[in-house]
């Protein structure tokens, strides 16, 4: 199994932020580094997926985002930048609609079954946003 991209990418960048002596970006990074490295180790000793690097990274983003919320610190605006850059895009609201829409027409007629077709579908989406849809469309039933 190889070692996922987005943690070679991230070690790559970690590699010249150290090179421009950006102490704070470098810091940020190997911390990174370290917590997406330790979760294929802790299960079975092997290269983290890049599945599991992603979710590692949105954890850090969506600690980031908390803090900033409570803390009002906007230098924490960039931290949160910066793991972005490594997630993959989200759908937009309008696009969750339309899948979802999609899933609804097709059948799928509870929450339940709704999530886990877009849990299966492989693309990265805000899940809160993409429940609060479906729970919308299930009570409304707009898609009529």
């Amino acid at each position: 199994m190889e070692e996922s991209q987005t943690l070679q990418k991230i070690k790559s960048d970690n590699l010249q932020a150290r090179k421009t002596k950006d102490k704070i970006l470098s810091s940020l990074l190997t911390t990174l580094v370290g917590e997406i490295e330790i979760v294929g180790k802790n299960n079975g000793n092997r290269p983290t997926t890049e599945e599991e690097a992603l979710k590692v990274i949105e954890k850090f983003k969506k600690n980031a985002q908390q803090t900033l919320e409570l803390s009002h610190n906007n230098d924490l605006q960039s931290e949160i930048e910066l793991y972005s850059s490594y997630l993959p895009e989200l759908l937009s609201e309008e696009e969750l609609r339309k899948m979802i829409t999609n899933y609804i027409e097709n059948g799928a007629n509870n929450i339940g079954s709704i999530m886990k077709e877009l849990k299966q579908c492989g693309f990265q989406y805000d899940g809160k946003l993409a429940s609060t849809i479906v729970k919308e469309m299930l009570k409304w039933k707009i898609w009529e």
